[in-house]
């Protein structure tokens, strides 16, 4: 069952990653931990020069030290997505370390799973928008002179901007989920429509199912739900660098977009059912 839900394509030879990074520079972002710390661990086992950015630079030492320990480079760079001034000074160290990109794994975002009302006092809107759209978009635009002129040896010239995002920001909206729906939902079009203006840069989509990693412990009830480790979502996430892809994703995602245009009110109403039902719950406990 779990093979049959979790089932993405992936890139599992790491010898044709290798062939596809190696001695080239590729950019992680959220790269402290979970998907983005498997994604820079992989890419520097494949020869890759990878930079990795994220907000707690204590950890992405560690990173770099796994990386650096079996024999490949790391660059430490320190930066908080949701501060103009922190992201416009990692994409000047980006420049100044790597002025040509193989590639960018846009990684780095936030979850929160809350009511819409409870989550206004909290600023839950605002705040996911800017880790996970402005933040990432700011910093593509600003390393927009170091994308589409590296020279590949599989894929041929350019670069390849990969957005790892989530199942969730192709189905109907789930209750409590709009804020993080909403938001990766905006950065994938976002990017795509971006990319598509710069010649010689390719965008992949990867819409990863339920991953295993601090960002979900939170939520109770993931916790007993079928999930890929990081390290295979890493797998994933890294297979654009190998095939020209443009979209990534689990062989059931097409009919669940397919189910939301078809019968959108049903899904509205069997979601809204199971909001009830777990409001009652809360209410008991």
């Amino acid at each position: 069952m779990r093979r049959a839900l979790l089932s993405p394509p992936a890139c599992r030879d790491l010898r044709a990653l290798r062939a596809a990074v190696a001695g080239r520079a590729v950019l992680v972002t959220g790269a402290s931990s979970g998907v983005g710390e498997a994604t820079a661990l992989r890419l520097g086992a494949a020869g890759a020069t990878v930079l990795l950015l994220a907000r707690r630079e204590a950890r992405l030492r560690e990173v770099a030290a796994q990386i650096e320990g079996t024999g490949g480079r790391a660059v430490v760079i320190p930066a908080d997505l949701s501060d103009p001034a922190s992201v416009d000074g990692a994409a000047r160290v980006v420049l100044a370390t790597a002025p040509v990109l193989t590639g960018v794994v846009s990684n780095a975002g936030r979850s929160v799973r809350r009511r819409a009302l409870d989550g206004a006092p909290r600023a839950d809107l605002e705040r996911l928008l800017a880790v996970n759209v402005t933040g990432p978009a700011r910093l593509l635009l600003a390393l927009r002179p170091a994308l589409g002129q590296s020279v590949g040896q599989s894929l041929g010239a350019g670069s390849v901007v990969v957005n790892v995002s989530s199942v969730s920001a192709r189905h109907v909206g789930a209750p409590r989920w709009g804020a993080y729906q909403g938001s990766k939902a905006a950065f994938d079009l976002w990017m795509q429509a971006a990319v598509a203006e710069w010649p010689g840069v390719r965008g992949a989509s990867v819409y990863l199912p339920l991953v295993r990693t601090p960002m979900i412990a939170p939520t109770r009830t993931y916790r007993r739900l079928p999930a890929l480790s990081a390290a295979e979502a890493a797998e994933v996430v890294t297979l654009p660098f190998v095939r020209r892809v443009v979209r990534v994703a689990p062989w059931w995602l097409p009919g669940a977009e397919v189910a939301g245009i078809v019968c959108p009110g049903v899904l509205a109403r069997g979601l809204a059912w199971a909001e009830r039902v777990e409001a009652r719950l809360e209410r008991r406990a």
